[in-house]
């Protein structure tokens, strides 16, 4: 009797944690409720099967799926031909998005968004969906060593309380500085977008099939060293310091990039497959945060209006630095300066008595200026 009550307890322990679990995820799901888009938007994702690495991204997005999430979005930023079209592609396994090898004229368009859904016959991953938003470079078209302030308004605008899950920063790894353009972008970034949207990024290194890394360095010193430079440009708020590091991915998108004899995945330099890395690295961000990132008009900086409230307490702070201090120090100068010449005119003075001259003739003051306007005009 006592067995059968012991069991008829656990049974109901088991039911209360079924229960707590259904919950939790209905909870999950609620979140991502905003994600649901017209299915007729969403192509199928036929791309997927034509994939070498179609098994192991079959096993992350399932994790996805079973996570409660109907659909997984992704943003890319960055400059022009750093391979943000080509990784789209390269991610998709279809050329869905134009790609220019070298950039001739502006973007036409500012935002590309490209929906593919799962469809491979397994229940545990069927439906989820797979949401690419492209974006133009951040530079000028015109300047090309400016931000494309017009180009990030756009953007937002575009986003605009869309629930983005990752964000990619795309660079190149084969670059061996970051420039002044590449510091203005991303603050540039930041401004717009707020320094939340950090909290979502994922920096991806495009051209990692590096064979050759500069002299005196190895391929794993080179990719350290370019890492460690992007991360330390990207100020992700006060207290970044105390946060893991941004997590950073390297991509090949050449088809010439060398596959494993073994699996036929795609491999880089250190033998690592990247396409599997990398979307280790966004289904392990996005699970991690439960609520996506939105856009909304207030999380831009305007810097014009960012310390405004401040401009009456500097200039009060001014004037009362003026008043105390400075003003104060100019009269005791010009008082000093006054006694010095004195004492230079009574020398003068006793030497030419002692010469059995008349006294020198001092200048008056209106003579002085008059004679400084003649030097100035000289």
């Amino acid at each position: 009797m006592s067995q059968l009550k012991q069991r008829h307890n656990t049974d109901d322990n088991d039911d209360n944690r079924a229960n707590n679990d259904d919950e939790l995820r209905s909870e999950e799901a609620t979140v991502y409720d905003e994600d649901e888009i017209d299915v007729d938007e969403a192509q199928s994702w036929t791309g997927l099967t034509r994939l070498p690495e179609k098994a192991d991204l079959l096993e992350l997005l399932k994790e996805v799926h079973l996570g409660g999430r109907k659909q997984l979005t992704i943003l890319l930023l960055g400059k022009s031909s750093v391979g943000k079209s080509s990784l789209v592609n390269s991610l998709l396994g279809e050329a869905v998005v134009r790609v220019q090898a070298f950039k001739l004229q502006a973007d036409t368009e500012i935002t590309t968004t490209i929906v593919r859904q799962v469809a491979v016959g397994n229940p545990e991953v069927d439906g989820l969906r797979l949401k690419l938003i492209d974006t133009c470079g951040l530079e000028d078209p015109e300047a090309g060593d400016t931000v494309n302030w017009g180009a990030l308004s756009k953007i937002a605008e575009d986003i605009r309380g869309v629930p983005i899950d990752v964000v990619l920063y795309v660079d190149r790894l084969d670059l061996y500085r970051v420039d002044p353009l590449d510091r203005a972008i991303i603050a540039a970034i930041t401004q717009t977008f707020g320094q939340q949207i950090w909290g979502r990024a994922i920096l991806a290194l495009t051209h990692a099939n590096l064979t050759q890394p500069p002299p005196g360095t190895s391929y794993d010193t080179f990719v350290d060293g370019r890492i460690r430079l992007l991360r330390g440009t990207i100020r992700r708020g006060p207290l970044s310091f105390l946060r893991a590091p941004m997590p950073a991915v390297l991509v090949e998108n050449s088809e010439t990039c060398p596959v494993c004899k073994a699996t036929g995945h795609r491999i880089l330099p250190d033998e690592s497959e990247w396409l599997v890395g990398l979307m280790g690295e966004v289904v392990d961000l996005a699970m991690a945060r439960r609520r996506p990132y939105k856009y909304h008009p207030s999380m831009t900086t305007k810097p014009s209006e960012r310390f405004r409230w401040l401009l009456p307490l500097v200039v009060a702070a001014e004037l009362l630095f003026y008043q105390r201090v400075l003003r104060p120090a100019l009269e005791a100068t010009q008082r000093r300066v006054g006694e010095e010449e004195d004492r230079v005119w009574s020398l003068r003075r006793q030497q030419r008595r002692a010469m059995g001259l008349h006294p020198p003739h001092k200048p008056t003051k209106e003579a002085s200026w008059r004679l400084e306007q003649m030097y100035d005009d000289d």
